[in-house]
């Protein structure tokens, strides 16, 4: 499984609030997700975005934010509104249609709060700015609202095995929101993902995740690429921003995590992740972390499933 497929699927996307909101203007709601992430998307109609130290942007219909967890912002028909808490209109609500405002133009949008596993998300969080905001096509953007209408309907029904649809739908979502903002001019971010898309860098990176365990070494990495070793390290690092063998033993640590956080042993992590002894693991773990991996791991239950960062 390559990187950006493993980080979505150990991330296991859940939905916990979903709520589509008609807005008449004169309105302003204001959004605290604290530890959860949100995503909203305009159906209908344009507003304003704006969170701290930023200009405000304007959102229009297709429009989709992603909203990373601790950030606060607030959407409305102008951007100089006072806002009202969200959680004062929609948070005791899921699955329905709520309006609020006045009496004037109308905005709908669709706002979900979705949880995952921090520790599994962090090589795609780090890459994201606290807020994604995308423009999506036209027809993108119809399928978006299809499947928030599908989200919205499980949400209010209950039926069996609806959560596990829910976080699939939701999947869906998060996968064609971050792979249109990657696209579009000048958002794709450094680091893997620039990496996985670059012509003379992409087969390299397929072939470490697909054996992450292997000693690698730069000669190796070199020759596969057909370069020299001096060539391939720099253009690794000046795409990917860290050596190669930085790289490699960055996304060590983060399967070792995976591995621990699924209940195995640090024998079993160490294995899987090419340290070949506890040992060696637990000192490249606190090198890389400041814990050894058995006290991150305790931390780790102690704030139920919440990671160290």
């Amino acid at each position: 499984m390559q990187p950006f497929d493993s980080v979505l699927s150990a991330m296991q996307l859940e939905s916990s609030l979903f709520v589509r909101m008609r807005a008449h203007a004169p309105w302003a709601i204001s959004f605290d997700s604290g530890g959860q992430a949100r995503l909203v998307v305009i159906a209908k109609g344009r507003g304003w975005f704006t969170h701290s130290g930023h200009p405000p942007v304007v959102v229009h219909e297709g429009d989709c934010l992603i909203i990373k967890q601790g950030v606060v912002g607030i959407l409305g028909d102008e951007p100089d509104r006072v806002a009202v808490p969200c959680w004062q209109i929609a948070d005791h609500v899921t699955g329905e249609t709520v309006s609020f405002g006045g009496d004037g133009e109308v905005c709908e949008f669709f706002s979900t709060l979705f949880t995952f596993d921090h520790a599994a998300g962090e090589p795609l969080s780090a890459l994201l700015p606290d807020v994604v905001h995308i423009s999506m096509p036209q027809s993108a953007a119809g399928r978006m609202v299809s499947i928030l209408e599908q989200i919205g309907e499980e949400e209010a029904q209950g039926s069996l095995g609806g959560p596990y649809v829910i976080g699939r739908l939701l999947d869906v979502l998060f996968i064609q929101a971050i792979r249109t903002w990657a696209n579009s001019e000048g958002h794709m971010p450094g680091g893997w993902l620039a990496g996985l898309t670059h012509r003379q860098l992409a087969q390299t990176l397929h072939r470490i995740h697909a054996d992450l365990a292997r000693p690698w070494t730069l000669e190796q990495l070199a020759r596969d690429a057909g370069m020299s070793r001096s060539t391939f390290a720099a253009l690794f690092k000046s795409v990917v921003g860290v050596p190669p063998l930085t790289y490699i033993a960055t996304w060590r640590i983060y399967r070792a995590k995976l591995v621990l956080a699924g209940g195995h042993s640090i024998m079993s992590a160490a294995e899987q992740t090419g340290y070949g002894s506890d040992i060696a693991l637990s000192r490249a773990f606190k090198a890389a972390t400041g814990v050894s991996p058995g006290q991150w791991r305790r931390e780790r239950r102690a704030s139920g499933g919440n990671p160290l960062t």
